[in-house]
């Protein structure tokens, strides 16, 4: 369980609302590309839960940036492959919103 205060749940919010109407803000189109074409390749290999957990705690400490500036920092300081799973992480995240949001409005 992550604690955010108000203004990090509405720049998360924002930051979502934002990627659901595709406009990524956090990352570049090139550094999406790469996540993505990397993503066919280690689908067949199985994550294991301490794997999860770790990326699961870099996509927290992004969210705890108090920043755009800060969080995009933060994931340059991250290796690539684990850019790349964090990266993947996010959008699954956003096409969570998508559906939860088709659902609702039906």
């Amino acid at each position: 369980m992550i604690y955010v205060n108000q203004k990090q749940l509405d720049q998360v919010e924002y930051l979502i609302e934002q990627s659901c109407r595709g406009h990524h803000v956090l990352f570049d189109a090139e550094i999406i590309r790469q996540a993505f074409s990397k993503a066919q390749k280690e689908e067949l290999e199985e994550d294991d839960e301490s794997s999860q957990e770790t990326i699961e705690k870099h996509i927290e400490n992004l969210i705890l940036q108090p920043t755009l500036v800060s969080k995009r920092a933060y994931l340059e300081n991250l290796t690539i492959d684990t850019r790349d799973r964090v990266v993947r992480t996010y959008f699954s995240i956003v096409e969570n919103n998508l559906f939860e949001a088709l659902k609702f409005s039906q």
